[in-house]
């Protein structure tokens, strides 16, 4: 029987899947507000097309090491190779609070980001939603705010300026607006 992380990497490979097909569908319905080639619909595609081909790469490891892990085994299951996979088991719920805490913050944090995006605006919102994501993300024992900020304010200016510039596309000013 295959291991249970395995398990979980199928099923996130198949829902992955089904999620950017819709995604990707879902760009169908958006309004096209400009005259230029690049519309509203091209990020979120490049988007879903990302998400798809890694979900398809996900799902042909885990299919090739269930292959793989049948060949070796072959049917039978030795003392030792139970004993790792149940310790492999272990090993990933020792921080699933964390893990779930986690995820719930990033989720609220999204949220977050979204509701003040119009009325602060895409530069403000991006570095300080970056920011957080990076100390959320990073253990506090090696955060490094000049590193954290630098890369926040540097990669909300780059994008801003890209969608601006090279998409012809306008994002939130909000307040800088």
């Amino acid at each position: 029987m295959p291991g249970l992380l395995k398990i979980k990497d199928l099923i996130a490979a198949v829902l992955l899947l089904i999620l950017s097909i819709a995604m990707y569908l879902m760009t169908f319905n958006f309004e096209r507000l400009t005259v230029s080639q690049i519309g509203p619909d091209f990020a979120p595609r490049l988007t879903a097309g990302g998400i798809f081909v890694l979900s398809l790469v996900l799902l042909f490891q885990t299919l090739l090491d269930w292959k793989r892990a049948k060949k070796e085994n072959s049917g039978k299951v030795t003392e030792g190779h139970a004993e790792q996979e149940q310790a492999e088991v272990v090993e990933e719920d020792t921080p699933k609070v964390e893990r779930y805490r986690n995820v719930a913050l990033t989720t609220g944090l999204i949220l977050l980001y979204i509701y003040l995006m119009p009325k602060l605006g895409f530069l403000i919102t991006t570095t300080v939603y970056l920011f957080v994501q990076f100390c959320l993300l990073g253990q506090k024992k090696t955060w490094n705010f000049l590193l954290f900020t630098f890369l926040s304010v540097t990669t909300a200016v780059v994008v801003y300026y890209v969608f601006r510039f090279g998409f012809e596309l306008r994002l939130p000013d909000g307040i800088l607006g």
